[in-house]
């Protein structure tokens, strides 16, 4: 699979080191199949660095609360800008591929519910419960596109 995982966020911020927390376990045991890299936040770069992949995955903290504790969504490409151009959004990054490579990844956003976002290393346990939640989510998800049901 021609697949590249984004994780983002901070782990020295408690709950917003939940993407590279994601990364890390699936890269126990090669989980993932593909390249997983971690950044703090998204940059104009990142639209350069997901050229050469069909299939991106970006995996990131959020403040809303999540009925699964994690919500897995395909992504589409739009340029809707913030105020700050400090960090750019997933769909922002796809929307610059597009414009200025030409390249069309499918991409997919895990966004994970925290609830403590302190000078502090460490996931907070609502964190850590919910980070569980999704990786198995992911397993699953891998397991099935490696051996998907036969048709009759």
């Amino acid at each position: 699979m021609d697949a590249l995982l984004i994780a983002i966020g901070n782990d020295a911020r408690q709950d917003d080191g939940l993407g590279w927390a994601f990364a890390t376990e699936l890269e126990k045991n090669g989980r993932f199949p593909g390249e997983i890299t971690r950044r703090y936040q998204l940059q104009v770069e990142d639209a350069d660095l997901i050229t050469g992949f069909q299939h991106v995955l970006f995996v990131d903290a959020t403040k809303e609360i999540l009925n699964q504790g994690f919500a897995f969504t395909p992504l589409r490409p739009s340029l809707q800008f913030a105020f700050s151009t400090h960090a750019l959004a997933p769909d922002a990054i796809l929307a610059l591929a597009e414009q200025v490579y030409g390249t069309h990844p499918q991409a997919w956003l895990m966004a994970i519910s925290g609830v403590s976002w302190d000078l502090e290393f460490g996931l907070s346990q609502t964190a850590h419960n919910n980070l569980h939640t999704a990786l198995h989510f992911m397993d699953e998800a891998f397991r099935l596109m490696q051996s998907p049901p036969k048709l009759q």
